[in-house]
C-alpha cells in the first residue's frame, strides 16, 4: 500500500500542478527551467519529495508566483477573502492570463457572474 504525502506536502504539489498548468508549461519545461528531471518535478507535485525553501522560490521565480500563492493555509485556516470559490477562479484565470484580470474588473458583478457561469458550462 503506498503511503501519501504529508497534507502541506500534497498541497504545495497541487498548487505547483495548478500554477504551472495555467502558465501552459509542461513538466518538462519547468523542471528545466529549475535545473533538475521531469521525474523530481513530478515527485514535488505527488508528494513523494519534498519541496524545500530554495527549491520553493525557484519555483515561484520560474512560475512568476509569490510562495503565499503555493503554501497552503496556516493551521488550516485560510483567509476569509482567498477561501471562496471566486477567488480561486480569479487566481486561475490571473495565472493562465494575467492582462485578462484587470479587463474583468470592469464589468459589474452580474455581469461577471454570469461570465463565471458561462465559463464553467464550457469547463
Amino acid at each position: 500500500m503506498r503511503e501519501t504525502g504529508h497534507p502541506v506536502d500534497v498541497a504545495v504539489g497541487q498548487n505547483i500542478r495548478l500554477i504551472r498548468k495555467a502558465r501552459g508549461l509542461t513538466q518538462e519545461n519547468l523542471a528545466a527551467g529549475l535545473g533538475v528531471t521531469f521525474q523530481q518535478l513530478q515527485k514535488y507535485e505527488k508528494a513523494a519529495n519534498r519541496v524545500s525553501c530554495s527549491m520553493l522560490i525557484r519555483i515561484c521565480e520560474q512560475l512568476g508566483a509569490h510562495p503565499m500563492d503555493i503554501l497552503p493555509p496556516v493551521n488550516g485556516v485560510a483567509h476569509p477573502l482567498t477561501d471562496t470559490p471566486l477567488y480561486r477562479d480569479a487566481q486561475i484565470v490571473h495565472l493562465a492570463q494575467p492582462r485578462l484580470l484587470p479587463e474583468l474588473r470592469r464589468l459589474s458583478r452580474a455581469q461577471l457572474h454570469t461570465l463565471l457561469l458561462a465559463a464553467r458550462a464550457f469547463a
